[in-house]
C-alpha cells in the first residue's frame, strides 16, 4: 500500500519500489488523490482528505496541431468553434509565434472526447475550425499532442476548483502537520489556484517549512545536549 507511517519518530513513505524513511516529508499530489484516499495516512488524517474533497479537480484538455501556412494569421489570434453553447473549443493561433493551434476543451466536452481516444480532440477540433474558416482548411493541418488529463491514474483531472463555501479548503490542505508532513501543489495556494506558478511557490513555501522545523529540531538537540 502506498502511503505515509508517522506514528514514530522516523518517518516512513511506502512506495511501488520499497519503503523510504525520513524526518519530513513534502507531499504534493493532486486533492483528487488524496479525497480518494490514494495515498494513507498512518495514522489518518480526516482533515486532509475533507480539505481535498471541498477542491476537486476539473478537465481541461489542450490539443497542438501544426498549422501550415501559419503566418495568414497574427500571434495569439482567438477563435471559438460556437458562440451559442458550451459544448465547444477555443482555439489559439500562433501561441507565442509558433506555427501551431492550441486547442482547449473543457468540462463535459473533454470528459465525452477522451472516452473517445485521442484521435476523438482533431476530429472535433477540425470540424470546428473547418465549419468556420472553409473545408481546405483541413489540409494544413496536423495533430501534435493530447494528453487526457481525466485518464491519467496520476492526476485524475487538470487542476482544482473549490465547491461552493469551500474555499477556505485551501488553507486546510497546506497546514502542515505536527511539522512533519508538508503539503504543496496548485490545490495548496490561496491565490494562485489551478496555475503553474501556484503550484511551485507553494512547494517554495513548503521547502522552508521544512528548513525552518529542521533547524528549529537541531537546535532543540543541541539545548538538550
Amino acid at each position: 500500500m502506498i502511503g505515509v507511517d508517522h506514528r514514530d519518530e522516523r518517518l516512513r513513505v511506502e512506495t511501488e519500489k520499497g519503503a523510504i524513511t525520513a524526518d519530513q516529508v513534502i507531499i504534493a499530489i493532486p486533492s483528487s488523490l488524496l479525497a480518494r484516499e490514494q495515498l494513507a495516512f498512518m495514522p489518518a488524517l480526516p482533515q486532509k482528505i475533507e480539505a481535498a474533497q471541498g477542491l476537486p479537480l476539473g478537465l481541461d484538455d489542450k490539443l497542438f496541431i501544426t498549422l501550415d501556412r501559419a503566418e495568414e494569421f497574427d500571434p495569439d489570434v482567438r477563435l471559438f468553434g460556437h458562440t451559442d453553447r458550451a459544448a465547444t473549443g477555443a482555439y489559439q493561433f500562433r501561441p507565442l509565434g509558433r506555427p501551431q493551434i492550441e486547442a482547449y476543451f473543457g468540462g463535459k466536452l473533454a470528459a465525452g472526447l477522451e472516452a473517445n481516444g485521442d484521435g476523438a480532440f482533431f476530429d472535433f477540433a477540425v470540424s470546428e475550425l473547418t465549419g468556420a474558416l472553409g473545408s481546405d482548411f483541413r489540409r494544413r493541418l496536423k495533430p501534435i499532442q493530447i494528453h487526457r488529463w481525466g485518464l491519467d491514474p496520476f492526476s485524475l483531472g487538470s487542476y482544482s476548483y473549490a465547491l461552493p463555501g469551500f474555499a477556505d479548503c485551501r488553507r486546510a490542505l497546506a497546514e502542515p502537520v505536527d511539522n512533519r508532513l508538508f503539503f504543496a501543489g496548485e490545490a495548496c495556494s490561496v491565490s494562485d489556484f489551478s496555475t503553474a506558478h501556484g503550484a511551485w511557490q507553494t512547494g517554495v513555501t513548503a521547502a522552508d517549512q521544512v528548513l525552518a522545523a529542521r533547524k528549529n529540531s537541531t537546535r532543540a538537540r543541541s539545548a538538550r545536549v
